[in-house]
């Protein structure tokens, strides 16, 4: 039996790890995003606006905002003006209706910006960003971040956002 397992972890490790992942709902915006395993919980906002994880050199922010400068659109515009300022070379880009996701480097780091809209004029983000000597292990949860990143059930005019959650 013992055996039986031990194939089975060496057969299935992203099973073995699908476990570890943490699942968060934010009430104050309505949305909900799964956190990866090994971050830990730095600072939640007194507003109720999100939380910053970490792991090692690597931060996890995980937050809303109403949208101030105008639709979703404006939104994503204002995010990707502020990291090309920043001096961020966008390498990804892309944006629909409903999400965008932003990614890039700066000297030594890597960052991951991925938003989508909610209802009632407000935005949820994840913002992964860790130095490039922890892509490795950073790249593989990209993807599950981008999936779990959800408005709340009920909200129907988040379109093509990732679906609700439960």
């Amino acid at each position: 039996m013992q055996r039986f397992f031990l194939l089975f972890l060496l057969l299935f490790p992203a099973a073995a790890l699908a476990e570890d992942w943490q699942s968060y709902a934010n009430a104050r915006f309505g949305f909900a995003v799964d956190i990866p395993p090994g971050f830990t919980l730095v600072q939640e906002a007194e507003n109720g606006d999100g939380r910053t994880y970490a792991r090692g050199e690597a931060k996890l922010s995980v937050f809303a905002n109403y949208l101030a400068t105008g639709p979703f659109e404006d939104e994503v515009a204002a995010r990707r003006k502020t990291y090309l300022d920043e001096g961020w070379d966008l390498s990804y880009d892309r944006q629909t209706a409903g999400w965008a996701s932003l990614s890039g480097t700066l000297v030594d780091s890597i960052l991951y910006h991925r938003m989508i809209a909610l209802c009632d004029a407000a935005a949820a983000s994840f913002v992964l960003d860790y130095p490039q000597s922890m892509k490795a292990e950073m790249s593989p949860f990209v993807g599950r971040l981008v999936k779990s990143l959800r408005p709340a059930e009920g909200c129907t005019s988040a379109q093509g956002a990732a679906p609700a959650a439960q």
